[in-house]
């Protein structure tokens, strides 16, 4: 069952509708949280409430939390942001190759739509990164 501990939470502005977002990656554009428009986008976090276009948005920056899978996704694999349509943006994906930008690691995995557990890195990389 996922799960989640908060080391940095921080509230900002919905900048559009994000009531069906809940346990997805978001973006921050002009101080205002956003669902991802690319697959290239740089997430903040994961957003932990239901807010509406206005409402505060609470978005977990650092932390373990739950995360809506866009795809199977296993326990120790980099997770990036998904964008196909609005309707998946924001999701998790498994970050497959060397380009994609890590926005979390996999602690607990599941199937699609699924939610699973990741530990929020403070900042995208690329996943070709690798420890000396």
């Amino acid at each position: 069952m996922a799960y989640e501990q908060a080391v940095l939470d921080m509230t900002f502005e919905a900048g559009e509708d994000l009531s069906s977002d809940q346990y997805r990656f978001v973006i921050l554009s002009s101080g205002k949280v956003y669902r991802p428009n690319a697959t290239t986008d740089k997430a903040i976090g994961i957003l932990q409430n239901d807010p509406e276009s206005g409402e505060e948005a609470q978005v977990r920056m650092l932390g373990i939390s739950k995360l809506v899978a866009g795809e199977t996704i296993a326990e120790n694999e980099w997770v990036k942001l998904e964008y196909n349509d609005a309707a998946d943006a924001g999701k998790g994906l498994d970050a497959d190759t060397a380009e994609d930008l890590a926005s979390a690691f996999c602690l607990e995995g599941g199937d699609e739509d699924d939610l699973i557990t990741v530990a929020v890195l403070p900042f995208p990389f690329q996943t070709n990164i690798t420890s000396a």
